[in-house]
């Protein structure tokens, strides 16, 4: 941000009633720091470091500096280790080697970029500017490295046999809850064999659970959690009742709303969105050349549908990695189930200067990275370059991998901007659909020609005009199709020829100016003609070939039974059946994974909290029996997403308050064992739909394509002037996410990193964000039409009533004597202080008395009891 997004605010601190708005905001917002601690947006997590050293930092070392400066060195230079944080944390004759967060002053970075030939590292050739610049952003990152000790502690990390010991690779064992020794009414309070595993955490730790969320607060939760959006005027009268107390709502009145929320479209879209989250789902392709991902929007749309129609997730899965090559009865289940192969194709590419093979091993990796984290919570692509150093993943199992999806196909070449260029791969749909896709690209693959005949037909119409038949047939021996047929016919009268010819250049033209639509297509992956195993890549680099690798899967997830991938296919079908098959290692690690996830989007935070990481570097679960359970529950149910989602809210612990108990914290600060419910502030999307729900302004229902008027370039970059809109009625879900240009409620608070597979969203509360919430012309225009609403129904009430409809509109229930006083006084001495003397001072009372309430609409928005829920 810089001082031109404050000029709205400026402009109100300099009229005349500025501090009281401003004393307004102050009241109802608290500057949004709740119960929640400042942050740095930017601040990677210890997850997010230890990835970024493996991927990048220790191939860099191995590759440039190990020899000289590891254990394995046969004369250590320099007493200087680089394969342990100790080594290159350590002080050097020239300073500290590595200062974290501070790359410029650390002697590593200066050693690399000196040009003094006794001090250069590495004595012999230099790092290139990418090797600097990752080195550069990681010292900035801190410096992350291998978690304190582990590699030390294991003889071999990557065994994965050895491996098979990990706890989240083994059998499911949802043992029954310990044993329980209260009284016998707290023993009552478990409604839940859920709750039970909880209650006996809590009874062994000394903890007692807090009281139940009030009808209302728990109503809010309800809603946001499973719809993203707030409670409707109904919800509100149907569940609740006037002078309930906390817990009183009954049981048959919750599992019917539990069952409509379940049942709503707006469940796709609310849960939807976090797959969409681990998909790394965008509107374009980002990285260098950041085109439009045209057609991104139907495997969007794919997943909503697929979250609402409860699809069992191990189909869910099946149909992504290898819909394109599943049998169907119909066009319409082909179409569907190859948009959904658009999961592989979605990922951002280097699409130009990238070596052919080279880039396929990218996308391999990225397609690789994706599925490891989102399915596994393994982080797979460290096995690129050398034997995973904390999992049991030796290099050879990724290349077995990689054999899979470098044998499946992703890009095509596409005429864009005037030439052919390698792009995301597009099919027709529909019965006919190939055929209307292939002219359709014809079309532009012969614009060059199409403009060269056009303007040669415009020379020749001048000559058969002048009659000059010598030059005529020059044009028409060098392009016969610059003529019309009649326009060649010398025996034909001058006048028809001419006339003939008019009308050839004039369909020239429009066949240039109105070029055809473009048909329906879909972003959809395909087998290469000829699969073939890959050969590991020596240090990862994908010219240096090692010895090639049969294609399958992770070892240390394989059962005993042979893996066969059917003869000319990928394997795509093979590995997408044998990821979630009946009690195997790899599903019960998926079901773990997924019950997880699960926790962590209803509570905040997961059982295990490392939510894309179950490896060794991550965290262990706080409940290990009870994810047992849940995992074993999603695949009893058939892999029901909604049955567990339902199983969970229905329990007496989501539905505790968010109420500070001191001896509780005391004893368990974090939270860990579910004592209460964590307070959660809003994502954006849910944040934007309901400001635009209490103006009266979301549009609920589907959409297609919203970025439809970009041109191919997605960003307003060079001669493209046009931006993506935010405008949109919409719910959030469907605005465009166009990699490096987010719309700006997404950037401010905290929105997925569409470049990466995102299962935890960062969560930072910092003062940009109140800047934001105060400035942005989305809040500004939300907030007048929100009290254009106010007094379009309600148009004769006074202060108070208007005071009493707005609460009832923003938080479902009536306002307290402060803050009815306190938006009393505001209207009043915002009215005062701007009356004016104008003739027409019944329209300009009218205007003031508008905008006091848009100001009032506005704080209410801001406040951090709208943005939070209980």
């Amino acid at each position: 941000m810089n001082v031109k997004d404050f000029q709205p605010t400026l402009a109100r601190i300099r009229s005349s009633s500025s501090w009281i708005w401003v004393l307004l905001v102050g009241f109802f917002t608290g500057f949004f720091l709740g119960n929640t601690q400042f942050a740095s947006a930017d601040e990677p997590s210890k997850e997010e470091g230890i990835a970024f050293y493996e991927k990048h930092i220790r191939p860099l070392f191995a590759k440039h500096c190990y020899s000289c400066h590891s254990a394995k060195a046969a004369d250590l230079q320099g007493e200087l280790r680089l394969d342990i944080p100790e080594g290159w944390n350590s002080e050097g004759a020239n300073g500290p080697r590595v200062i974290p967060g501070a790359p410029e002053a650390s002697s590593l970075i200066q050693a690399i970029q000196s040009t003094d030939a006794n001090k250069k590292m590495p004595p012999s050739g230099s790092l290139s500017k990418e090797e600097i610049e990752k080195l550069v952003l990681w010292i900035r990152m801190g410096a992350p490295g291998p978690q304190d000790g582990l590699m030390h502690r294991i003889d071999d990390p990557s065994d994965p046999i050895a491996g098979k010991e990990h706890w989240a690779f083994q059998k499911l064992e949802p043992s029954a809850p310990s044993s329980i020794a209260r009284e016998e009414t707290e023993r009552e309070w478990a409604t839940s064999q859920l709750d039970r595993y909880i209650l006996a955490e809590l009874q062994e730790a000394s903890l007692s659970p807090v009281a139940d969320a009030k009808p209302l607060d728990f109503l809010r939760r309800l809603s946001f959690q499973l719809t993203g959006l707030p409670p409707s005027e109904d919800d509100v009268r149907d569940y609740l009742a006037a002078g309930l107390e906390p817990g009183e709502v009954s049981e048959s009145k919750k599992e019917k709303l539990v069952d409509r929320l379940l049942a709503s479209p707006q469940f796709g879209k609310r849960w939807g969105r976090h797959w969409l989250d681990l998909a790394r789902y965008a509107d374009s392709n980002g990285l260098d050349e950041n085109f439009l991902f045209r057609e991104a929007w139907r495997y969007r749309n794919w997943v909503i549908d697929a979250i609402n129609e409860d699809m069992p997730f191990d189909r869910f899965v099946l149909e992504q990695i290898a819909g394109d090559l599943l049998p169907y009865d119909t066009i319409e289940q082909r179409d569907r189930q190859r948009i959904a192969s658009g999961f592989l194709v979605i990922g951002p590419k280097v699409l130009l200067g990238n070596n052919a093979m080279n880039q396929k091993m990218e996308v391999a990796d990225e397609q690789l990275d994706t599925i490891g984290k989102a399915l596994w919570g393994q982080s797979l692509g460290c096995a690129r370059c050398h034997d995973h150093k904390f999992d049991p993943i030796p290099t050879r199992d990724y290349y077995a991998m990689a054999g899979i999806f470098a044998s499946t196909s992703v890009m095509e070449m596409r005429y864009m901007l005037g030439e052919q260029r390698l792009m995301e791969r597009l099919v027709g749909l529909g019965e006919h659909g190939n055929v209307a896709d292939d002219e359709y690209e014809q079309y532009w693959r012969s614009m060059p020609q199409r403009r060269k005949t056009g303007k040669e037909a415009e020379e020749a119409l001048a000559l058969l005009r002048r009659s000059q038949e010598e030059a005529l047939a020059l044009i028409a021996e060098k392009n016969e199709e610059a003529l019309s047929p009649i326009a060649k016919d010398m025996t034909l009268p001058h006048a028809d020829r001419v006339i003939a010819q008019e009308s050839f250049v004039k369909d020239c033209k429009s066949a240039i100016a109105k070029p055809p639509s473009i048909p329906p297509r879909g972003m959809i992956s395909q087998d290469i003609e000829a699969p073939a195993d890959e050969a590991i890549r020596i240090a990862g680099q994908f010219d240096r070939m090692g010895a090639v690798v049969p294609r399958g899967v992770l070892q240390v997830l394989q059962e005993d039974k042979p893996w066969i991938i059917e003869e000319k296919r990928s394997g795509r079908v093979e590995f997408g059946r044998w990821l979630m098959d009946g009690e195997s290692a790899s599903s019960r690690l998926v079901a773990r994974v997924l019950a997880n996830r699960i926790w962590y989007q209803l509570f905040g935070s997961g059982l295990v909290r490392t939510v894309d990481n179950f490896g060794r570097t991550g965290e262990v679960a706080s409940h290990p029996e009870l994810l047992d359970y849940l995992a074993q529950r999603l695949i009893d149910s058939g892999w029901s997403t909604k049955s567990l989602v339902r199983e969970i809210v229905m329990s007496k612990t989501f539905a505790l308050s968010t109420e500070f108990q001191s001896d509780n914290h005391a004893r368990d600060p974090d939270n860990r064992k579910y004592w209460r419910m964590n307070r959660r502030r809003l994502e954006p999307e849910a944040y934007r739909d309901a400001m635009l729900e209490v103006a009266g302004l979301l549009d609920i229902s589907s959409t297609g394509s919203t970025v439809s008027y970009l041109g191919d370039q997605a960003t307003a970059v060079g001669e493209n002037k046009v931006r993506r809109k935010t405008d949109i009625p919409f719910r959030s879900i469907y605005l465009p996410v166009i990699r490096n240009d987010l719309p700006e409620i997404f950037d401010a608070f905290d929105f997925a990193n569409p470049h990466q597979a995102t299962g935890s969203r960062p969560n930072t509360v910092v003062p940009n964000q109140a800047l934001f919430a105060m400035n942005d012309p989305l809040m500004l225009a939300t907030s007048k039409s929100m009290a254009e609403r106010l007094f379009l129904v309600h148009p004769n009430d006074g202060i108070e009533e208007k005071t009493e409809h707005l609460f009832e509109w923003v938080f479902h229930q009536r306002p307290t004597a402060g803050e009815r006083d306190a938006i009393q006084v505001f209207v009043e001495e915002f009215e005062s202080s701007n009356k004016s003397e104008s003739t027409n001072s019944e329209k300009k009372s009218q205007h003031d008395e508008l905008e006091a309430w848009t100001l009032v609409c506005h704080a209410l928005l801001a406040s951090s009891r709208f943005q939070y829920l209980e």
